[in-house]
C-alpha cells in the first residue's frame, strides 16, 4: 500500500517538479490531502502492519513538507538529490569578500546592543540580512535551472549562514522586547 511511496523522493511525493520554486499554496494543499488520507481513523481496521506504514507513511509526509516548505531546507535536499551532501557543503570555501561582510553584519548586531535605543538598528538589520538571503536565494535557483551546481552549492552556503546570522539577529530582537 505505502511502499511505493518510501521510494519516492519529496516533490514525487507531492506530484511537483524538482525545482527551487515550489508552489507554496500548492504545496501545502497536497500536503493536507495526504495527511487527510493518512487519518488513524481510516487506518482503524487495518492490520497492525498497515497501520505502523501508516504512521511511518505521515512521518515521512511530515519530514517532506517541513523540507520543501523552506527555501534553505529545499536547496539542501536539491542538492542533496545531486548527490552533494551537507557535510560536503559545510566543507566548501566561502570566498572572502562574503565573510567580510558576515563579520560586518555580526559586529553590528553585537554592538547594537550596546545602544540606548537598539530597536530601530535590529530592525535596519533584520531587513538587509532579509534582503542578502532573498539574493542568495536567487543567484541559487538561477544556477540550479541552469545547472551549474558549483554556483548553487556556493548560494546554499550562503543562505546557511545569513541564516544563522537571521536567525540570531530575530532572537535578539525578541528579547530586547521581552525586556
Amino acid at each position: 500500500m505505502f511502499e511505493a511511496e518510501f521510494q519516492r523522493n519529496y516533490f514525487e511525493l507531492f506530484d511537483l517538479p524538482i525545482d527551487f520554486a515550489v508552489d507554496q499554496q500548492q504545496l501545502g494543499a497536497r500536503y493536507r490531502q495526504a495527511q487527510g488520507e493518512l487519518h488513524p481513523d481510516r487506518y482503524a481496521g487495518a492490520s497492525a502492519h498497515e497501520q505502523r506504514l501508516a504512521v511511518q507513511y505521515s512521518a515521512l509526509v511530515n519530514q517532506a513538507y517541513a523540507t520543501l516548505r523552506t527555501p534553505l531546507s529545499r536547496a539542501i535536499y536539491l542538492l542533496e538529490l545531486r548527490g552533494i551532501s551537507q557535510q560536503e557543503l559545510t566543507s566548501q570555501p566561502v570566498d572572502g569578500g562574503f565573510l567580510m561582510m558576515q563579520m560586518e553584519l555580526r559586529e553590528k548586531l553585537e554592538t547594537s546592543m550596546d545602544l540606548v535605543d537598539p530597536e530601530p538598528v535590529l530592525e535596519h538589520l533584520i531587513a538587509e540580512i532579509s534582503q542578502d538571503i532573498a539574493a542568495e536565494q536567487a543567484r541559487f535557483g538561477g544556477s540550479w535551472s541552469a545547472g551549474d551546481l558549483p554556483r548553487a552549492s556556493s548560494a546554499c552556503v550562503k543562505m546557511q549562514y545569513l541564516d544563522k546570522l537571521l536567525r540570531e539577529a530575530e532572537q535578539t530582537e525578541a528579547n530586547l522586547l521581552e525586556n
